[in-house]
């Protein structure tokens, strides 16, 4: 049970980096600290919450071919590459932000209500 919730402890570790990175990324003046946000808060933190997912998965039984998992992942993968594409280009619109924090939503979905291979059929 205590290492369930360092796990989840972790997990959210990596997403609040990931936020601040992200955040950082779009309210940063200087072309530099953008990157740096990207680089060195946001995508650390995207694989800090990568593993401990997976640990976290391994530890519950529950396959990765879950639509709920593989959908999460896909997802965030999405945000990091739109992320990654606005610091890169120094593109700070309501759009680029849109486009990195949209799938971010649709991970929150997917963790939430998990929706399930079972939940599909008829």
């Amino acid at each position: 049970m205590a290492t369930y919730r360092l796990l989840l402890l972790l997990k959210l570790v990596g997403v609040v980096a990931y936020a601040g990175g992200l955040v950082g990324a779009f309210l940063a003046t200087a072309p530099a600290d953008r990157r740096r946000a990207v680089h060195a808060v946001a995508s650390p933190g995207l694989l800090v919450i990568w593993v401990a997912g997976y640990l976290l998965v391994r530890r519950l039984g529950v396959p990765l071919t879950e639509p709920w998992i593989a959908g999460a992942v896909a997802l965030s993968l999405v945000s990091l590459l739109a992320l990654v594409h606005r610091a890169a280009r120094d593109r700070r619109t309501h759009t680029a932000f849109a486009t990195a924090v949209v799938p971010l939503f649709a991970v929150l979905f997917l963790m939430v209500f998990r929706p399930t291979w079972k939940g599909f059929s008829p």
